[in-house]
């Protein structure tokens, strides 16, 4: 068993098994990706991926292990280095269409939560909007009598925050005519760097209750 440099999402270390043969050696991660794919309720999405992958770093994938056979002693490292990875890409990507299907699902929640909150306001679903230097793409953006109101789901991961905070920046450098803007925490206690987000917009839970959402818009 030789344990690698590289992580899985969830923090474990991939962990590869050599095992010899009189054609060579079988290297493979074991079913640890598998694995690891369904703790995130991902099996089905992970083999399609993982086929893919697999053929893209010329192993193989038998619906369980991420593996290569008949490896010459000469040909462990780049074998090692070429399932290890395949197997780590494998949950990277799974992980990522779970998090795509998540968003998805949050953000019909979001829609159902302002038309009930804001019943007189015109929403419009994943609008474009025009900040001091570029277009972004906001969630929602909400229109009353009285002003504009902006919302982006942010979900607890640093790539999402920073690109909520690039959304809200340029959009505040209006001005006085900025809309409101409001980052809707999908998990604000797993969520980094709030300090930065709050910064920008205001920051509010998914599943605030009515009052917040009004004073947040």
């Amino acid at each position: 068993m030789i344990v690698t440099p590289l992580v899985y999402p969830g923090g474990a270390r991939v962990v590869l098994r050599l095992q010899e043969s009189p054609t060579g050696f079988f290297v493979s991660d074991n079913g640890a990706a598998r694995s690891e794919a369904d703790l995130m309720g991902g099996r089905a999405i992970f083999a399609r991926i993982a086929r893919g992958l697999a053929e893209r770093f010329s192993v193989r994938f038998d619906s369980d292990m991420i593996f290569d056979l008949d490896v010459p002693r000469e040909a462990l490292v780049s074998a090692a280095i070429a399932v290890g990875n395949a197997s780590k890409y494998a949950v990277d990507h799974t992980a990522e269409r779970l998090s795509e299907r998540n968003a998805s699902d949050m953000r019909q929640k979001l829609w159902e939560r302002l038309a009930a909150v804001f019943p007189r306001a015109f929403v419009e679903r994943e609008a474009m909007f025009m900040g001091a230097s570029s277009e972004w793409k906001f969630d929602a953006v909400m229109e009353s009598d009285e002003h504009k109101s902006v919302f982006d789901l942010v979900t607890p991961h640093a790539a999402s925050v920073h690109a909520a905070v690039s959304k809200f920046l340029d959009v505040k450098d209006l001005g006085d005519g900025a809309p409101v803007r409001v980052a809707v925490a999908i998990d604000r206690q797993k969520t980094p760097h709030l300090p930065l987000l709050g910064r920008t917009a205001k920051i509010i839970d998914l599943g605030s209750g009515a009052e917040i959402y009004k004073n947040a818009a």
